[in-house]
């Protein structure tokens, strides 16, 4: 895509890690290499020479660009991010229908106004969306248990145990969140269980380790009082019976280990990858809540993704420059590699947000409504044509 979008400074000089630009899974422990990955960006700016755009160079659409100024330029030859989208992306029967679609989808509204409406005048108020996606990779170490059967112990006196960063994994697809737990090699060992102390057995918690409970038929007295003293037939007189859990050993045996008192131990670990989005709308004082813009989708009308991006300037809006300079700032601040966590790619695009105000007649009077999203989702305060219902 042409960069006539201006984005960022040719001078960060940030290396590209692997053949496609990707942060090699495979980087040693030695992440110091790594901790200024947000120092900057590697996308050069567009820099025209003499201020005149280059001769036949190809914008998104393949649409060649001739030598004049972009000011001298019909629209639809221009690249998608330098026109000017403050145009009606909808047409009246389009309306009509999301109307009706909307009236239909409420079971206390009628279908008349869509029906019958007099669309009286159709204002273009589209808006843009920046967004901003990181794919991060985070690896972390946990120790893992497990009963030990006799197999062969893969320790460290095999093999000295290989850092985080020095195994070497297949990368899912980019900004595709996913998980993987690897155990690593060379660090298996068998130690004492920590739940019993390597003893294999538990004091029984049903007796506090005597072996024995009180007997609950004659509340450890050993007689019973029916009228005549007589020993209680439940403990023979003795007031105690044998704790039913530990069969009277006081000690019951350790689960986690089956009794043995020592476990396989190893290290996992967890590999996680994730895409942190952020995003900025350009709010305009149009009546609409802008918070709606999080249902539909949009036209995309610029897309940059490298390494690392840099913040863009001298868009069409300014408000667009400056989220994406806000965007970046938080990402960096959020994000930043560390010995367990790497930046592996960025993304940047920016949306048109389709937004038309149709103001309409019905029954003589003038309503209004907003059309919003690829998806032409309706907002409305009031719907002139609502019915009451209740349920016995």
């Amino acid at each position: 895509m042409e960069k006539d979008l201006l984005i960022g400074d040719r001078n960060w000089g940030i290396p590209t890690y692997g053949s496609d630009g990707l942060l090699c899974p495979g980087i040693t422990q030695g992440a110091s290499s790594h901790s200024s990955l947000f120092e900057g960006a590697s996308a050069p700016p567009y820099e025209p020479k003499d201020n005149k755009l280059p001769g036949e160079m190809k914008n998104t659409e393949g649409v060649k660009s001739s030598s004049r100024s972009p000011d001298e330029l019909p629209s639809e030859e221009l690249p998608p991010h330098r026109r000017d989208w403050n145009i009606l992306l909808v047409s009246e029967p389009e309306v009509k229908e999301a109307l009706l679609q909307y009236a239909t989808n409420k079971c206390c509204y009628r279908t008349s106004p869509a029906n019958e409406m007099k669309v009286r005048n159709l204002t273009p108020l589209n808006t843009y969306r920046y967004r901003l996606e990181t794919f991060t990779e985070t690896r972390e170490t946990h120790l893992l248990s497990e009963i030990y059967d006799g197999r062969f112990v893969d320790s460290c006196a095999v093999a000295p145990p290989p850092a985080p960063w020095e195994i070497r994994v297949d990368l899912p697809p980019l900004f595709t969140d996913c998980e993987m737990h690897i155990p690593v090699p060379h660090t298996y060992a068998i130690k004492d269980c920590r739940n019993c102390k390597g003893r294999g057995a538990l004091r029984c918690t049903s007796c506090n380790g005597a072996g024995k409970t009180s007997c609950t038929a004659c509340g450890g007295t050993g007689s019973n009082w029916d009228g005549d003293q007589t020993i209680c037939p439940y403990c023979s007189g003795s007031g105690d019976n044998r704790c039913f859990r530990c069969h009277g050993q006081g000690w019951v045996k350790c689960h986690s280990c089956n009794g043995s008192g020592i476990l396989l131990y190893h290290t996992e670990l967890t590999i996680t990858w994730k895409t942190h989005v952020t995003e900025h709308v350009a709010e305009k004082n149009t009546g609409f809540p802008a918070y709606h813009f999080q249902e539909v989708k949009g036209k995309e009308i610029f897309s940059d993704e490298q390494p690392l991006v840099s913040p863009i300037y001298g868009f069409m809006e300014p408000s667009i420059d400056e989220g994406s300079r806000a965007c970046i700032a938080q990402h960096r601040m959020q994000f930043a590699s560390t010995n367990c966590h790497h930046v592996l790619r960025q993304k940047q695009t920016i949306e048109v947000l389709p937004l038309t105000k149709v103001e309409y007649e019905w029954k003589g009077r003038l309503h209004s409504f907003f059309l919003f999203g690829n998806e032409n989702r309706v907002y409305t305060k009031d719907y002139p044509a609502k019915c009451c219902c209740s349920v016995m």
